[in-house]
């Protein structure tokens, strides 16, 4: 199944949902970042996490997560848009712990449980606004769901997944159901229930279902009108050559001169994609003499 997202809404107006499947993107995380197992699964929540938020805002908005918990893992970053891009990174891609006691991927510990998620909502008019909160346990989808409730006054529920195995990663995608001012008590008992029958996000995924049939599944019990089509995602960084060489320009010509002399060149690494740019000595000469 292909990476998308899909937006839809009850008939009887009490639950808004985005759901999508972030399989490659998460992947082309994984080999960009060389990340570990349990960097992979803490990343692909994060990501699809991002990805889920992202819808809510105008198309030219941002959205960006950080998880700064007292995990091995470090800072978990995550920048998306509502254009269908994403990207992010770890602080540290090759932590690596053991399976949990549910036998999954102990995300919670990599992340770790007492620290803080900052959200910065980017609308596309006026600055952009940070909200923080306590994480609740580290393992992405509560945390998220905690931002909701708390800063963003919505009752939600959020379900992110990333199922690896030897082979890489297998499946991989999430789904953010938000109600509105006339559901009732029932409304989110009845999804919950959904989910402990049918299985988890990645499972119906595995089973080879459309995001159509698993909204239904997970939905089951709701009359679901899609929104949109199905919206393809991708992991995508904005870092370019030519952004690299802009930020060289405001060094001082002297410093530009110390680096083509000592080393060069001037080389800078993406956090965000891990990719390597560099300008080698004449192109420093030339910088400097433009000064």
């Amino acid at each position: 199944m292909k990476d998308g997202l899909l937006k839809a809404i009850s008939a009887d107006g009490t639950i808004r949902a985005v759901i999508a499947t972030t399989t490659e993107l998460v992947s082309c995380a994984r080999r960009k970042h060389d990340l570990s197992y349990t960097a992979t699964a803490a990343l692909g929540r994060a990501l699809t996490a991002g990805v889920l938020l992202a819808p809510m805002l105008a198309r030219d908005g941002q959205v960006a997560l950080k998880f700064h918990g007292n995990g091995p893992l470090g800072r978990v970053v995550v920048d998306a848009s509502p254009r269908g891009t994403v990207r992010g990174y770890v602080e540290h891609p090759q932590v690596e712990l053991p399976l949990n006691s549910l036998g999954n991927f102990d995300v919670g510990g990599a992340i770790g449980s007492s620290g803080y998620l900052h959200v910065t909502v980017d609308s596309g008019f006026g600055a952009p606004h940070t909200s923080t909160v306590e994480l609740a346990s580290g393992e992405v989808g509560e945390d998220v769901n905690r931002y909701l409730v708390t800063s963003d006054q919505t009752g939600s529920l959020v379900v992110v997944g990333t199922h690896l195995t030897s082979k890489g990663v297998e499946a991989a995608g999430g789904l953010l159901v938000q109600l509105l001012p006339d559901h009732t008590e029932e409304t989110i008992c009845k999804i919950e229930n959904n989910i402990t029958t049918f299985g988890t996000f990645t499972f119906l995924m595995r089973r080879g279902m459309s995001l159509e049939n698993i909204l239904q599944r997970i939905l089951n019990g709701f009359e679901v009108r899609p929104l949109t089509d199905v919206k393809p995602i991708s992991f995508y960084c904005k870092c370019s050559q030519e952004r690299f060489v802009e930020a060289l320009k405001v060094l001082p010509a002297n410093d530009l001169l110390s680096m083509a002399e000592e080393d060069g060149q001037a080389e800078g690494r993406c956090q965000f994609c891990n990719e390597l740019y560099l300008v080698k000595k004449e192109g420093l000469l030339d910088l400097a003499k433009g000064q």
